[in-house]
């Protein structure tokens, strides 16, 4: 077999909805990936300060040290969720941006298939048509003759 090729009119790109997209792009992915980040290193930085503020008590300071290994356990585990959330996101655009194209043939494929089911379609159903058209005029013409020499009244709404 060999490989099907393209439609051989592809259908023209919009420009607009292209720009759209991108903005669409840039608000929805990495807009709420950025304000993730920048929350989440600033809690850390804030529990890392008040974790690290001045005390004056030998307990204050064992207290200091536990809640530090809390937010690094914290932070170990928040961290490379954060990066791999990130790396979704960014992988995410780079899929987005890469696969309109592709996208745009699989739609000229798609509608070269409608076109040719519809030519198909009718190839099958215009001879049907035809013969079931010819049929019902002869039908009726008979009918026609059978009234005008007294046979029998028209029938009224076609064939029964």
């Amino acid at each position: 077999m060999t490989a099907p090729t393209p439609p051989s009119a592809p259908l023209p790109r919009n420009r607009r909805t292209e720009a759209i997209h991108k903005r669409e792009t840039f608000w929805q992915i990495y807009v709420p990936v950025g304000i993730a980040l920048v929350i989440t290193v600033g809690v850390c930085v804030l529990a890392a300060l008040s974790a690290w503020g001045g005390g004056g008590a030998i307990g204050r300071v064992w207290a200091d040290v536990s809640a530090v290994f809390v937010v690094l356990q914290a932070m170990a585990i928040a961290l490379p969720l954060l990066l791999v959330f990130a790396g979704v996101a960014v992988g995410m655009e780079l899929l987005l941006r890469r696969s309109p194209p592709y996208f745009k043939i699989a739609q000229d494929y798609a509608a070269r298939i409608s076109r040719e089911a519809a030519r198909a379609t009718r190839y099958v159903t215009e001879p049907v048509v035809l013969f079931r058209s010819a049929v019902a005029g002869f039908d009726r013409a008979m009918e026609t003759i059978r009234h005008l020499f007294g046979h029998s009244p028209p029938a009224r709404g076609g064939r029964k």
